[in-house]
């Protein structure tokens, strides 16, 4: 599954590159199933559970100026699927690239959606409450 989606955005693209590029902020606002994560220094982990489903998931962030790209496992038990988000950013807009291939990928699909529509609706907001906790 492949998902693209634009994001008009009054943040700096300074300010979006230090919060987007943290997996413990980006990742339980797109994924909602998010239990708990733990992050390194361009690494995390941790486990979720949608519906009834427990999983883990582990990755890498990369940062550059203008692009923050995760690349992510799934895993529950030997089952298993590969995930890559890349965001571009611009002046005035960050374009959001979700791709997922593997396990549970068409159950899904409908909420991850649904979640990165959410994501999306609350996204300003979100920046800048998470700026002022930062002092960003």
């Amino acid at each position: 599954m492949k998902y693209k989606f634009e994001i008009n955005t009054l943040h700096s693209v300074e300010s979006l590159r230090l919060l987007l590029s943290d997996p413990a902020f980006l990742f339980p606002k797109i994924f909602r199933d998010i239990k708990e994560i733990k992050v390194g220094r361009s690494s995390f982990y941790g486990n979720a559970k949608y519906m009834w489903i427990y999983h883990d998931f582990n990755g890498n962030v990369y940062s550059s100026l203008d692009e923050i790209s995760y690349v992510f496992t799934l895993r529950h038990g030997k089952d298993s699927g590969i995930g890559k988000i890349i965001l571009l950013l611009e002046p005035n807009k960050v374009t959001l690239s979700i791709e997922y291939e593997g396990w549970m990928e068409r159950l899904a699909s409908s909420a991850l959606k649904s979640w990165t529509n959410e994501f999306i609706k609350n996204f300003e907001e979100d920046v800048r409450i998470e700026r002022i906790k930062r002092k960003i």
